[in-house]
């Protein structure tokens, strides 16, 4: 059997990926766990705390605590997946995740378009739906493959002139100028076609449309945006071998895409704001619509909520994204460790407490006793965010743990020499060091990759840049 690596040099600088959930946003993600990193021995740099204690922190981050962290690709709270992390001199090495080739699967739901495309924000319409079949959206999917020309949404953090679109949309601003298209490379693919489910346990799926509605202050709104988009002269884009349109061409400017050659004349599509919606529950067959799932594989700067909004503009029907998850980032994988992710999935998995496995023993271990602890063999896949929450919850009983204790040991009459001693800062920390690994920190462990480090640590000026 081959031995486990041993434990790289300290503090820690590289990347790891983490298994964002949905529902936060990626900034508070990384906020939740920056409490844990800071904590860690793992990430404890004394040297550049000390240097950063004379400087001023300008910025709202950790440097002046001696740690850096960042993340390579941000993903907006819908959305779940790989979310890469950089720690210490790994945050020079991010932007190139912002560049590379990223692997999404996405499920979109039939009959309903809204104006942010996923299931966040209000309806804009909704149409008729039960002459999709699994088919017509295969046939469909061929005018997305290859490269495709792509109008970032106005409702994105995309820049023009240094101001977000969201800001010009949200102000009901003109833009100064056309929104750019751009080039995109698109691999897609049918994976699963679902019926909504009828009976508990039939294998339909469970997703509703919004219940939320534009208010009548905001439909001028977005009749104003129709015309600032009209207005600002936007190119239509045009997926290879068709024409289907993006997001703002379908909902603001009303183009819908079709099966026919591109020289063919397209029928004029704006949501009507002011017709009765079509109902969620078919009033044909009494059912709810169903939800298709894409695979898809696209380079830097692709929108994928607008990939599967067009789909569902191409359908007839609209459609828009209840699911959003990025398999792949770069070479980070969400999955390849199965059996943690199976694990942390399950609702009963048990505390850490529970699973030594999964710990380094420091009163058993020799080499955890050295100060040179192994760990397990590196695996592929983003540490499950279970890992992450039971660490918070951790974290949270220790402090409170020790709170207790302090005030136990003043009420007792222990002087304040012994109190200092044993519950300053310092000593807590150094407490924690010495009690080994913890889950978390294993996991981080198995899939971190290390960049490298000057020769001097990395403190000071003048570090030129390094490959890795």
């Amino acid at each position: 059997m081959p031995k486990s690596p041993s434990m790289p040099p300290l503090p820690l600088n590289g990347l790891f990926p983490i298994a964002k959930p949905s529902g936060p946003s990626s900034m508070k993600v990384i906020d939740s766990i920056t409490s844990l990193l800071l904590e860690s021995k793992l990430f404890d740099d004394p040297e550049k705390r000390k240097h950063a204690r004379f400087q001023k922190n300008k910025k709202k981050n950790t440097a002046h605590l001696g740690l850096k962290i960042g993340q390579g690709g941000t993903l907006d709270p819908l959305a779940d997946g790989v979310l890469v992390i950089g720690v210490n001199r790994g945050t020079k090495h991010l932007n190139r995740f912002l560049e590379c080739t990223k692997e999404y699967e996405s499920i979109g739901l039939l009959g309903c378009i809204t104006t942010s495309m996923d299931s966040d924000d209000p309806v804009l319409s909704t149409s008729s739906w039960e002459h999709v079949t699994r088919e017509d959206i295969e046939k469909v999917l061929d005018t997305f493959r290859g490269e495709i020309d792509q109008v970032p949404p106005i409702f994105s953090a995309l820049k023009m002139d240094g101001k977000p679109l969201y800001e010009y949309a949200r102000e009901s601003k003109p833009l100064p100028r056309p929104i750019p298209t751009r080039k995109c490379q698109v691999s897609i693919e049918l994976i699963d076609f679902r019926p909504a489910s009828v009976t508990p346990g039939d294998g339909g799926h469970e997703y509703k449309w919004p219940t939320k509605r534009l208010s009548e202050d905001e439909k001028k709104v977005f009749r104003k945006l129709t015309d600032i988009v009209s207005q600002a002269g936007t190119e239509p884009s045009k997926p290879k071998g068709a024409n289907p349109t993006t997001l703002e061409e379908s909902a603001f400017n009303g183009d819908v895409p079709d099966s026919k050659p591109a020289e063919t004349k397209k029928e004029s599509f704006v949501p009507d704001l002011e017709k009765p919606d079509y109902p969620e529950i078919s009033p044909i067959n009494g059912l709810r619509p169903p939800t298709f799932t894409v695979k898809m594989t696209v380079s830097s700067g692709t929108y994928v909520r607008s990939i599967v909004h067009d789909i569902g503009v191409a359908l007839g029907c609209g459609a828009h994204v209840v699911k959003l998850t990025r398999t792949r980032q770069g070479e980070f994988s969400l999955y390849g460790d199965e059996k943690v992710l199976a694990a942390s999935a399950s609702e009963d998995i048990k505390s850490k407490t529970d699973a030594p496995s999964e710990q380094i023993n420091p009163e058993t271990d020799v080499n955890a006793k050295a100060g040179e602890e192994e760990i397990p063999g590196p695996t592929n896949g983003s540490i499950p965010w279970p890992v992450w929450e039971r660490a918070i919850k951790e974290r949270e009983e220790t402090i409170k743990a020790e709170k207790q204790e302090k005030e136990e040991a003043i009420m007792s009459g222990m002087s304040a020499e012994e109190i200092h001693a044993n519950y300053s800062p310092e000593a807590i920390k150094q407490r924690r060091y010495e009690g080994g690994l913890r889950e978390w920190e294993t996991e981080v462990l198995r899939r971190f990759v290390s960049v490298p480090v000057p020769p001097n640590g990395g403190h000071g000026e003048g570090h030129g840049k390094k490959q890795y």
